[in-house]
């Protein structure tokens, strides 16, 4: 599922993170339109409002601005959400300490970061914080609170805390140091706690209350690309401690059924009715208004987002039309009928996208463990047809894992051709002539409109050559705990759907064809593996360059994924729906392949929608 929405933990649990989101695209921001430089707060509502519909302010537009999405949040914890709905909230409404340029993602900025160093063996980075930083409730934010969110997230050992464990271990730290750290001024009151952020062997030390820093296992060269996504987002400590704290092994069932109405981001979180709607406000006590020139830090345009969690893409366009909703998730397939019904409903030309569509094969079961069967399917596999009809054009072909527009892409690795003939002489030297003697394949996806075409169609193509398929559509979360499955166990499916946005470098999508780091389980190469590896921590870029063009073309041959497209003008909004649709009087959207669904603070209103 970011979609997967990302990874795994010591433990080798996984988490497929589908990504449409978190989650983002080609490498670089597309700045669309760019609104004003602040904003003011007021016109703030305190209570339940409505979740549909606008109402106009006095200056003459809306004061508030209603999105429907096609799924609900998993979990409102910013420390254990994988899905992207529920990332969206955590990163609308508390900040990382660093985020990347406007236009391009290999500049990094300064969020509650001002400035950084690294050494130079890669093993160390130092971050300087802001000083002035504050929750909405007048809780500070500084370096002891870094400390305990990552802490905090590597204890609870979730699908999403993976990212932790690529270069951090736990040791020397306990869920009893960790809970011991509950005060609402945000610094230890104990010389033992004390003594243990400060301990210069832990992964991460706390030099002064303005001062952290990172101690690496080994080198990683994308570290600071890492950090600029979720969960790298810090919440305020003495919340979690007055809702039970941390408990090792365990996510904290308070957090994610009811998360923090407290942030440091642009935007808190006023209410959120699971499988309804979350509302969120500008922040009242926002410390960064005066900030101007930062899209990440900019304050709230529009005081209210109104966010409806509605399934049924029919209600969804329908809400659109009739403006009671400025923005929506439509399917890719229905995208034409519902631009067409309504003038003033656009996509955002954002450019192409860090959200990747593939489907999986199993290397290790039959009758998919034999390459020539593999390199049959996808043959015989019409992709054009399905860029055309069910993506509508809005992907492009390319071969993974790694994106077009992202370092080390080579585009001179093209996709496998669409050849019918050649699956069928593939299958004879297989042993199959004509499909005979194949079992019928599993394809198994999350319940979507398009994904059934995608089916569909699939389904004819290899019923040219003698496979027979079998699709089937699932609830996302059983198609979520199927990709979870090993691929050699007899109950996980032979083809499977995924897709995956993730931070705009290569170490974010590699998980896709390397079943070692344990997110998808469909191929087990240890050359593949070894030049991953390498490639994390590579510090020459020619070399590292040559990593990731080989293991491209090492993937392509090992004819493990059909890689259905590579989408554009599209936010990271979760597998098996599709772009954002908005009204056209809503401006300045931007796009980034770290951010899960919209910068809310970085909309306002061009005009009054109609």
């Amino acid at each position: 599922m970011r979609t997967f929405d990302k990874g795994i933990s010591t433990t080798q649990t996984v988490i497929a993170v589908v990504v449409v989101i978190v989650i983002i695209l080609g490498g670089y921001f597309a700045l669309v339109h760019h609104g004003p430089s602040s904003a003011t707060t007021s016109g703030i509502t305190t209570g339940v409002a409505s979740t549909s519909g606008s109402t106009s302010s006095t200056g003459g537009v809306p004061n508030q601005l209603v999105v429907d999405e096609a799924s609900n949040p998993s979990s409102n914890d910013p420390g254990t959400v994988v899905d992207n709905n529920g990332l969206e909230l955590a990163q609308n409404t508390n900040l990382p300490l660093v985020f990347y340029n406007e236009t391009h993602y290999s500049q990094i900025i300064p969020v509650l970061a001002t400035s950084w160093t690294g050494s130079s063996n890669g093993l160390t980075y130092t971050f300087y914080l802001r000083n002035n930083v504050y929750y909405s409730n007048g809780d500070p934010f500084n370096a002891y609170v870094v400390w305990y969110n990552v802490y905090r997230d590597m204890l609870m050992d979730q699908s999403s805390d993976f990212v932790f464990y690529l270069y951090f271990n736990t040791t020397g730290v306990t869920a009893s140091d960790v809970n011991s750290f509950d005060t609402s001024t945000n610094v230890p009151t104990n010389s033992t706690l004390l003594g243990v952020m400060q301990n210069p062997h832990n992964s991460v030390t706390v030099v002064n209350a303005t001062t952290v820093q990172f101690h690496l296992d080994t080198p990683f060269v994308a570290f600071m690309q890492t950090i600029g996504t979720a969960p790298w987002v810090f919440i305020d400590p003495y919340v979690v401690g007055q809702h039970g704290g941390v408990v090792k092994g365990q996510p904290n069932t308070y957090m994610a059924a009811n998360g923090t109405y407290v942030g440091d981001g642009p935007y808190i979180t006023q209410i959120w009715v699971p499988n309804q709607y979350a509302i969120l406000i500008a922040n009242p006590h926002y410390w960064a208004q005066g900030i101007t020139n930062n899209l990440i830090l900019d304050p709230a345009h529009i005081p209210k987002i109104v966010i409806n969690y509605k399934t049924d893409e029919l209600t969804r366009s329908l809400d659109l039309e009739s403006n009671k909703a400025q923005g929506a998730i439509i399917t890719f397939n229905n995208i034409p009928s519902v631009l067409a019904a309504d003038k003033n409903l656009v996509i955002p030309n954002t450019g192409l996208s860090g959200s990747l569509e593939f489907l999986t094969i199993d290397t290790e079961r039959a009758p998919t463990n034999n390459t020539l069967v593999r390199r049959a399917i996808i043959a015989a596999i019409n992709v054009t047809q399905i860029e055309q009809e069910v993506y509508n054009n809005y992907t492009v072909p390319f071969v993974g894992p790694t994106p077009k527009g992202f370092f080390g892409y080579n585009n001179s690795i093209t996709p496998p051709a669409y050849n019918v003939q050649y699956a069928k002489q593939l299958l004879s030297e297989a042993g199959y002539p004509n499909g005979a003697g194949l079992p019928a394949i599993n394809f198994v996806y999350p319940q979507s409109d398009y994904l059934g075409l995608v089916a569909s169609i699939i389904k004819q193509d290899l019923a040219q050559v003698g496979i027979t398929l079998n699709p089937q559509e699932v609830t996302f979360d059983t198609w979520l705990s199927l990709s979870l499955v090993p691929g050699t166990n007899t109950t996980s499916p032979i083809i499977n759907y995924g897709s995956w946005t993730y931070i705009p470098d290569f170490s974010g999508y590699e998980f896709i064809v390397d079943e070692q780091l344990g997110a998808f389980f469909f191929l087990n190469n240890q050359t593949i593996n070894n030049l991953v590896t390498e490639s994390n921590s590579q510090i020459n870029p020619t070399l590292r360059a040559q990593e990731i063009s080989q293991v491209q073309l090492d993937v392509k041959q090992n004819a493990a994924v059909i890689w259905l497209g590579q989408a554009v003008d599209f936010y990271d909004t979760g597998g098996g729906f599709g772009p954002t649709v908005w009204n056209n009087c809503v401006a300045g959207l931007w796009y980034s392949t770290a951010f899960n669904g919209v910068p809310f603070n970085s909309v306002y209103y061009a005009c009054n929608p109609s």
